[in-house]
């Protein structure tokens, strides 16, 4: 049976209402989400990268020169540039940094490095949610469970129907600070009455200086009460500060710390941070702007939402854990963390936890794919912070600023542009060199001879295109088996959906396990497996002249048909290749619905 009992063929129904989608044309926009190869290694002395980092370092000193419009006012704008990678030496150290201290800078330090303090804004959100993770608090609790003047009868914002989850996530539809928190009738540059509105004047809820449940807390707590919702629970992305400064009162009221011994128990402590502090930092230690700023100020209550400073070094720790999967204690929680958790209005960005996911496929224009960027930015007055993590690549970038606002978009582009297509091409390049392209058979060619030893009854080929690899052929005792899948296609899910499988394009997906196998001479050789699948390329078959015809081919729901079809108990997508547990290198692959056995590689392009 070609069907696993556990997918009996009446169910294929359900399956194919949702295959009405399938591309009719040759991309990688139906892929799975991840690394199209694997994630590339040792990079910070590859000839690509070297290339990449001295490009975009001329372009930043031609920009500092005024030799190009930088679009900034370069002499009061200080900033730090990392990149970070998930295999680097040093946690703290960046496989490439950049640093520049603005001629303007009078204040703070006169030496910039890595451990540089800035400002970083709601960078700060990122480093409360981890905290909130790490407390073990129940996220579908309601946030009124901890806090209970939240409860009020009074209420106009359902609080009792807000969970941690929802705060976290940026969905609990409140408003985004407290009213004082917003901007004064002051700062509105013009006299407040010439502008037709008329002069009021109103008390304000101020937010607490202080970093407990004291009753400061409690009036901020009845202003809350007294708010108006933005959105429903639940319905939409909300952006706001003040969720999290409800999630540390939240920890705070089952833990009994505030938010600075927080910040002290659940990450600087364990993970090594030496700059990352409420604010205010330390003066000699600063980068502080010739600008109006808010260095040294006292964020209080608004703190977790927005009050850290930090270093490229200790974000390079932070985002080190986040790649290397050890910032948490499982893989799992980690992936779990960089999901996203809601849409937005655009086809481009989602929201998480509380991460803002842009979606773009301009970043690698030689192989157009879309490639998912989990950042978060930061702003404080005189400061600018990106932090973004490329999963796809092992990479992470960190920026600070302090001086324009204007300097953060460009810098940021600049590096993203520049830096991951030279990341792109090292994955692919290694991905050859390290043997997962080649002609792979079960018995190996004589040393002195190109003809095998004996009868060769597996020969698989896998080549990459401009786009991933492909299995490009699977021959066993001169059958083509890849030509027999796609006339068992034609028989089992051909009849029910007119689309035809071409190129059987392999992913990696994450899944390794260690093992021993005998070799050759006789001896045991420790390896890792390593799982991928096959995702057929598949185009719709006939024509209409129906209007809209092909609306609904960009909706990809090719992930529905990962695993379906199985020959003797093994699904029949599923490849592995043996790789050397020490150096990693492909030393074979295998079928294992066609029991193959290790295929050893004979022959790379």
């Amino acid at each position: 049976m070609w069907f696993s009992s556990q997918t009996p063929h009446g169910s294929l129904g359900v399956l194919l209402l949702s295959l009405l989608f399938l591309p009719s044309h040759a991309t990688l926009e139906c892929r799975p989400p991840g690394p199209v190869v694997p994630k590339p290694r040792y990079v910070n002395s590859h000839p690509k990268l070297v290339a990449a980092t001295r490009k975009l370092t001329g372009v930043l000193e031609g920009a500092l020169a005024g030799d190009i419009h930088a679009g900034w006012p370069v002499e009061n704008t200080s900033f730090s540039i990392g990149l970070i990678m998930h295999d680097q030496g040093d946690k703290a150290v960046p496989v490439w940094e950049y640093h520049h201290l603005a001629p303007g800078n009078i204040n703070g330090t006169r030496h910039i490095s890595r451990d540089s303090q800035y400002l970083v804004g709601s960078i700060s959100k990122v480093v409360s949610d981890y905290i909130l993770l790490r407390s073990g608090l129940g996220l579908d609790e309601s946030i009124a469970t901890f806090l209970p003047e939240l409860a009020d009868e009074g209420t106009l914002i359902a609080w009792k129907s807000i969970t941690l989850r929802h705060l976290a996530t940026q969905v609990a539809g409140i408003p985004p600070n407290c009213e004082s928190d917003g901007l004064e009738q002051k700062e509105w540059g013009a006299n407040i009455e010439e502008m037709a509105f008329q002069s009021i004047i109103i008390s304000r809820i101020t937010s607490s200086p202080l970093a407990s449940l004291t009753s400061a807390t409690t009036q901020f707590l009845k202003g809350m009460v007294e708010s108006y919702p933005v959105a429903q629970p639940g319905e939409r992305p909300v952006y706001s500060n003040i969720a999290f400064t409800l999630l540390m009162y939240a920890v705070e009221a089952r833990t009994g710390k505030n938010y600075s011994e927080l910040l002290e128990a659940y990450v600087t402590e364990p993970l090594g941070l030496r700059n990352t502090v409420v604010s205010p930092g330390d003066d000699d230690k600063a980068v502080i702007p010739p600008v109006d700023n808010s260095w040294g100020s006292n964020y209080g209550d608004n703190a977790p939402g927005g009050g850290l400073v930090s270093s490229l070094s200790d974000l390079s720790i932070f985002v080190h854990g986040i790649l290397s999967r050890t910032i948490f204690d499982s893989d799992t929680a980690v992936r779990e963390w960089l999901k996203p958790t809601s849409s937005t209005g655009s086809l481009h960005s989602l929201v998480g936890t509380p991460w803002e996911i842009y979606r773009t496929g301009e970043l690698t224009p030689d192989h157009p794919h879309v490639v998912d960027i989990y950042a978060k930015g930061g702003a404080a007055y005189g400061y600018q912070a990106q932090m973004a993590v490329l999963d796809e690549y092992g990479a992470g970038i960190v920026l600070l600023t302090a001086g324009s606002a204007l300097a953060t978009p460009p810098l940021y582009d600049a590096i993203l542009t520049t830096l991951v297509p030279a990341l792109d091409e090292i994955a692919r390049e290694q991905a050859m060199d390290r043997g997962y392209t080649g002609l792979f058979v079960d018995c190996p060619p004589s040393p002195s001879s190109n003809e095998a030893n004996g009868s060769i009854s597996f020969n698989v080929t896998v080549v990459q295109d401009q786009d991933s690899l492909v299995l490009l052929g699977i021959e066993r005792n001169g059958t083509d088996i890849l030509a027999s899948l796609r006339e068992i296609w034609s028989v089992t899910i051909g009849g029910f959906l007119a689309v035809t499988p071409s190129k059987a394009r392999i992913f990696p997906i994450d899944i390794r396990n260690e093992d021993l196998i005998s070799v050759p001479d006789g001896t045991r050789q420790k390896v890792v497996r390593e799982d991928w699948r096959v995702e057929w390329e598949l185009a719709l078959s006939g024509d209409t002249d129906l209007p809209g015809a092909g609306l609904s081919a960009k909706n990809c729901l090719a992930w529905t048909l990962t695993d379906w079809m199985y020959y003797g108990s093994e699904p029949i997508d599923r490849i592995v290749f043996v790789l050397d547990a020490e150096s990693g290198d492909v030393i074979g692959l295998e079928i294992p619905y066609l029991r193959s056995g290790v295929l050893q590689l004979v022959k790379t392009p």
